[in-house]
């Protein structure tokens, strides 16, 4: 993001804000279709659940759109996963290249000012990259997890791919436009490329991002830090979530505390935002915000997170160690029993449009296999259950669906040779009369 750009739009802000049995059976639903009157003002915007994916509502969200400094959450999410396996450390420093230092030293971006010969933390560059959206950090980043730009790169897009993100562009490590990067891309990209992605893709960086590392939000929660604080290079760094308590855009019926905004020509003003409410936490991504004033991206957020919260509510739609109708036991070939009972794992809460009853919902179980020979243990996974709810046909993110895993409730050890003799005898005559 061009820093001078933001300075304006910021001080402009500041003048203007301020145990049961599952039904076996489809039940006819009483709520209306979950389709929305909500059009939010963006190129591309989507909102989901951030702890199953569920899609909460989405408009053009499959299209590939620049996402400018939101590419910090890729990069970001390679460092944690670089820290986790021991090969880097909050502590380790590093000394910037050449070309990173250049990059830092474009007072036209949005940067913390690094020197050639300075020594800094992965955990003070982590910080600004986060809160301040410094490019140069970024990259620096990209350079401790894979020792060049270029092989970062490719982390990047192998990390994308491996989520089922196959159409995204990366190009750097920071979100710029290459043009702002100088001779500093990486070989194979042109000076005009840009870093895109679609709105379900970043909805699904996000999650992963949460879902593995959720103390990221210990980071991209904090509204003010300096950077290098008590030196000559002290650089105060001001959120550009404007979001977060204390900042331009606080809204408080909305617990915000993430995650990243971005910002380019061609990217116009998005934000990846997360907030919470009675539980709940959802995931917005809005793309190229439509509007007039400096906070239109966070008034749109705003205006999705609001219509999310007001439409959608948890329900508990499968109780843990609840048995499943009309699949109560599953019969067991050549076991001491011939049948063993079977029921949920674990209690499911999803995502519902408000207003849906238990009638609206519906339970489909299917089998993991056509038959289990014996022995088989307690707690072997005999198949699942899928929840579907009347009048919503958004989906998911990641194109999976809400299941729960049904088990069995004891052991059942293979029955001995005069046992099946004696079984064999009996079916025979069954049979027969």
């Amino acid at each position: 993001m061009k820093k001078f750009f933001r300075n304006i739009v910021a001080l402009l802000a500041t003048m203007t804000i301020g145990a049961t049995v599952l039904p076996a059976v489809n039940a006819s639903a009483a709520t209306d279709s979950v389709a929305s009157t909500l059009n939010v003002n963006a190129k591309a915007a989507i909102s989901v659940d951030a702890k199953t994916g569920k899609v909460l509502y989405a408009k053009n969200a499959d299209t590939s759109l620049p996402i400018a400094s939101m590419t910090k959450l890729v990069t970001v999410y390679l460092l944690r996963e670089a820290i986790k396996s021991g090969k880097v450390k909050w502590t380790d420093k590093v000394t910037p290249d050449h070309e990173i230092y250049t990059v830092s030293q474009d007072k036209k971006l949005s940067n913390v000012p690094l020197r050639a010969d300075g020594s800094y933390s992965v955990k003070e560059l982590y910080q600004a990259t986060l809160i301040y959206s410094a490019n140069a950090a970024a990259m620096e980043l990209g350079n401790i997890v894979a020792g060049s730009q270029d092989k970062f790169i490719d982390m990047m897009n192998k990390k994308l791919q491996s989520w089922g993100i196959s159409d995204a562009t990366i190009v750097n490590a920071c979100g710029l436009n290459n043009s702002d990067l100088g001779n500093n891309i990486v070989a194979g990209t042109s000076k005009s490329d840009e870093n895109k992605m679609s709105a379900k893709d970043m909805a699904i960086v996000a999650s992963k991002l949460l879902a593995d590392f959720p103390d990221v939000l210990d980071t991209t929660s904090i509204p003010h830090k300096t950077f290098r604080a008590g030196t000559d290079d002290a650089t105060k760094m001001d959120n550009w979530d404007w979001m977060l308590p204390g900042l331009v855009y606080h809204q408080d019926d909305l617990n915000v505390d993430g995650l990243k905004t971005g910002t380019t020509d061609s990217a116009g003003e998005c934000f990846t935002g997360t907030a919470t409410k009675n539980g709940m936490r959802i995931i917005t991504v809005v793309l190229n915000a439509g509007g007039t004033g400096a906070t239109k991206r966070f008034q749109q957020t705003a205006t999705l997170m609001r219509w999310t919260f007001s439409n959608w509510t948890e329900m508990k739609v499968v109780g843990k160690n609840a048995s499943v109708a009309v699949h109560k036991t599953i019969n067991v070939d050549k076991g001491k029993d011939t049948t063993v009972a079977v029921k949920t794992s674990k209690a499911v809460l999803v995502p519902v449009p408000t207003g849906t009853t238990k009638k609206d919902v519906t339970l489909s179980y299917k089998a993991a296999k056509k038959t289990f020979a014996a022995p088989i243990k307690k707690g072997t996974t005999v198949g699942n259950v899928t929840v579907n709810v009347k009048g919503d046909d958004l989906g998911y993110v990641d194109g999976s669906e809400t299941a729960v895993q049904v088990k069995t409730t004891k052991t059942v050890e293979k029955a001995g040779f005069i046992r099946l003799m004696f079984r064999g005898i009996g079916n025979f005559f069954s049979n027969l009369f």
